[in-house]
């Protein structure tokens, strides 16, 4: 972590080149990810990816499929109200079908669980020896801009 404010992936390449060059070798392998267009703003990575999921639940159904790998977090706690509600979306899978939702409370409290599918996918990825993408399959919230963390509480998960 450099600094006190979250950039999409694709502005790093300018502001924090370093940073940038860490970042995206999460996407060595699938670099089609990156052309994914999210609509009214832009591609994959010109947004900031949160997640609607409780860490807890994540970390439990992480531990779930491999009990014995030791996942120490943190995690920023980021007020969807701080943020400009117009540069808000909710991706999610419906029907094996991306789907991209308005960002309301209706569709956030319908999209803030980690989904039985994902679930599967980590015990999978254990059982074949294969790297977890924690948030395969699961909802996200993309933000189309920067976010200021001055304020922001974070928490620490450890087993």
């Amino acid at each position: 972590m450099v600094g006190t404010i979250l950039y999409p992936l694709n502005t790093l390449k300018d502001t924090l080149p370093e940073v940038f060059k860490h970042q995206a070798k999460k996407y060595q392998g699938r670099e089609e990810v990156n052309e994914t267009e999210i609509p009214g703003l832009g591609k994959w990575n010109d947004v900031i990816h949160l997640s609607p999921i409780e860490p807890s639940e994540t970390r439990q159904a992480l531990h779930d499929a491999d009990p014995v790998k030791d996942r120490t977090w943190k995690v920023f706690c980021i007020d969807a109200g701080m943020l400009d509600k117009s540069r808000l979306i909710i991706k999610t899978i419906v029907n094996n079908k991306v789907v991209y939702l308005p960002f309301t409370e209706e569709n956030y409290a319908n999209h803030c669980h980690l989904p039985s599918r994902t679930k599967a996918y980590y015990k999978q990825c254990i059982e074949e020896g294969r790297q977890i993408l924690i948030y395969a399959y699961a909802p996200h919230v993309l933000y189309g801009g920067t976010i200021d963390i001055t304020k922001t509480e974070i928490r620490e998960y450890s087993n």
